[in-house]
């Protein structure tokens, strides 16, 4: 018989993470328990910005480390108290006092690493890091992070669940200790599942809690559990489950921890959103047939997931028109098909291909500002070849009109043009140069050396296709912009290129 008394089934409770609710989605991390004083986790910010999420479980109060690079991947105490983390991009040490990263490690160690252990009885202030998929581990030493020694990866441990846990549901063991096991009904982090609490004394189900967003780990916090989902950019919260295991004498419980925990992370937030204005995130909208979006003026818009439904007939494409957005991010989304008119962007960034925009109607389209992995093709590119048909179609009878399309006197950075005829773009001649399908079929243009310059894809493309001409757009930002000026240049200089 378990000599213990009964646990009622706790009440699940959401633990709130610093996390802002602009944050992206899709970078996975770990959560990790730190000495039994700190919990550890990290997720991105704006663009590309790892934070590292310090969470006191002696106070609970919250704290933000800057300063990473990649996702948390796993951690251990390091010297004078502080952590040594490990990233994608390397070993750091963190200090907790001052919140800052002392020094990185990044070189000797290989790639990939995705474990972190103490070496040994830890005495010697070693520490070993490694990839699970790889055949050589690294020993580091904590204190000055200088490589020790590189050798052989003994054979991964593969732990199965206790026969209690197992039969219970559980397939993967997240945590265990206290006469209970933690797991998970899913192999896979990011899948949907649940997580159980099962004793070992009985096998029986203590709790249990339903993650639909996924579970990346869990650990035995005071009374309780506390587990991380698999995406915490989404979900911005911890889970909670109190009243588990009898707790030390005189100690406070879970429930206490959520509370104070919260408070922090909503302090955090509200100082941050004083200092920067929140991004507007709009997440999975689709631009349905007959529908316009008119009349608008935002800054700071992210449109993550976002679609453009396809028309069977010109008057119902989905419509942007009279619309001024200062900095616009495109992630993930596409306004592939839409009918842009008298829009104007300034500022506008689209990493991972989201900048792709294929078979758009461009109707007084000013782009200004930095501009970041934009190219336009009046072409769809869509699987239905029906559509396709339809689209083309419709721009053929678009260029009938002598309407300007897009105005880039005011824009620099990444911007590629596709099949557009340079008469409809109003242009700077200090970037950009027009290269006629006449110019480009004589061949001289072979004759330039382009250096480390991709425009010269441009004119390959044009030879290929049925365009009148190409403009061939220089980015002043990139790294190879000298070599992209160099060739606008030398085109001209050949009476290839013109700014007309």
């Amino acid at each position: 018989m378990d000599p213990r008394p009964a646990i009622p089934s706790p009440v699940v409770h959401a633990l709130r993470v610093p996390v802002p609710e602009d944050a992206p989605h899709h970078h996975p991390s770990r959560t990790v328990l730190l000495d039994d004083t700190s919990l550890l986790t990290s997720w991105v910010e704006g663009r590309a910005t790892t934070r590292l999420g310090v969470l006191d479980l002696r106070s609970g109060g919250w704290s933000v480390v800057p300063g990473l690079r990649g996702p948390l991947r796993a951690a251990v105490p390091g010297p004078g108290g502080g952590a040594l983390v490990l990233t994608d991009h390397g070993l750091s040490q963190v200090d907790l006092a001052t919140q800052t990263v002392t020094q990185t490690l990044r070189t000797g160690i290989g790639k990939n690493n995705d474990y972190l252990h103490v070496e040994g009885d830890g005495d010697d202030g070693l520490v070993v890091v490694g990839s699970s998929a790889g055949a050589t581990e690294t020993v580091v030493d904590g204190s000055t992070l200088t490589v020790v020694r590189r050798r052989r990866r003994p054979p991964l441990k593969i732990s199965f669940p206790p026969a209690e846990a197992s039969r219970a549901g559980v397939v993967r063991v997240l945590a265990h200790g206290a006469g209970v096991v933690v797991g998970a009904t899913q192999q896979r982090p990011a899948a949907p599942q649940r997580l159980l609490v099962v004793s070992l004394v009985d096998g029986s189900e203590l709790a249990s809690a339903d993650l639909p967003a996924g579970l990346s780990s869990a650990h035995l916090v005071r009374d309780g559990v506390v587990a991380a989902p698999a995406d915490l950019g989404r979900a911005r919260t911890l889970t909670v489950l109190p009243g588990l295991v009898e707790t030390v004498a005189g100690s406070d419980g879970l429930e206490a921890l959520v509370a104070t925990a919260t408070e922090s992370a909503e302090a955090i937030l509200s100082r941050r959103s004083r200092r920067t204005p929140t991004r507007t995130v709009l997440r999975d909208h689709r631009l349905e047939v007959g529908a316009e979006v008119a009349d608008l003026r935002g800054e700071r818009i992210t449109l993550d997931g976002c679609a453009v439904a396809r028309a069977a007939e010109p008057g119902d494409r989905p419509r942007v028109s009279r619309v001024h957005v200062t900095d616009l991010e495109l992630q993930s989304s596409t306004l592939s098909g839409a009918v842009l008119e008298d829009v104007t962007v300034d500022g506008l960034r689209a990493p991972h291909g989201s900048g792709f925009l294929f078979g758009c109607e461009l109707r007084r389209v000013t782009l200004r500002g930095r501009v970041r992995g934009l190219v336009l093709d009046p072409a769809l590119s869509d699987l239905d070849p029906e559509t396709e048909g339809r689209y083309t179609r419709w721009y053929a009878d678009r260029l009938e009109d002598p309407e300007w399309m897009l105005d880039l006197t005011e824009a620099t950075g990444d911007i590629t043009i596709r099949g557009y005829p340079s008469r409809f773009v109003r242009r700077n001649p200090g970037l950009h140069a027009v290269v006629t399908a006449e110019a480009a079929a004589s061949g001289e243009w072979r004759t330039v050396d382009p250096g480390r310059s991709a425009l010269r894809v441009a004119l390959l493309e044009l030879v290929r296709s049925d365009w009148e001409d190409v403009l061939l757009v220089a980015d002043p930002h990139g790294v190879h912009a000298e070599d992209d000026l160099r060739y606008l240049h030398d085109l001209r200089a050949l009476g290839v290129a013109s700014t007309d």
